[in-house]
């Protein structure tokens, strides 16, 4: 296992993933470099591939290497900073068997379904429902090092609660309770 450090944050659109990892970044002892999700997904097929057939597959394709790259990058020497969501139980399952070995910090992002609807609603870069959608699954069969709140902490707040759990617990151990409950690894 490397030293280098993997905090991945999950939690459904609007949630305040990028503010929060931007925060972090400004607060974290080590340098972190920050690799979204979104940078993978959004912007990188037309539009005609992502609106027919291909789109289950490409998206697929696209997350399994986003987690290839977290672990590269790792590989390179960076701490990263990732802002993620586990939409279904195969994507939990996918970055738990290609970063299971790396030191991987789990991070729940929460937030109320009435305060994502307002972001997602001032934000108009997202389709509507999609944070009220992400919300009732994203965190299904997740376990968390660490777990924040956004709907009434400020970015400033979580950020310093994620950095005094990270020195307060020392080692992360979601990750491989999650690969041993999905008989990846042992625990």
């Amino acid at each position: 296992m490397r030293t280098e450090h993997l905090i991945i944050l999950n939690g459904a659109s609007s949630a305040g993933k990028t503010v929060l990892c931007k925060k972090l970044q400004e607060i974290l002892a080590e340098p972190y470099i920050h690799l979204e999700e979104d940078r993978f997904v959004f912007n990188t097929y037309h539009d005609r591939f992502l609106d027919g057939d291909l789109a289950p597959e490409i998206f697929r394709k696209t997350m399994l290497g986003y987690y290839r790259s977290l672990r590269a990058f790792l590989s390179a020497g960076h701490n990263v900073l990732a802002d993620t969501g586990f939409y279904t139980p195969e994507l939990l399952a996918e970055c738990v068997r290609e970063l299971a070995q790396e030191r991987v910090w789990l991070v729940g992002v929460h937030c109320s379904v009435e305060e994502l609807e307002r972001r997602e609603q001032t934000r108009r870069d997202r389709q509507p429902g999609l944070a009220k959608e992400q919300a009732a699954t994203i965190h299904v069969g997740v376990l968390y090092d660490i777990e924040v709140n956004t709907t009434d902490s400020s970015p400033e707040e979580c950020a310093q609660i994620i950095r005094g759990r990270l020195q307060e617990l020392g080692i992360p151990k979601a990750m491989s309770s999650i690969a041993a409950r999905l008989n990846m690894t042992e625990a």
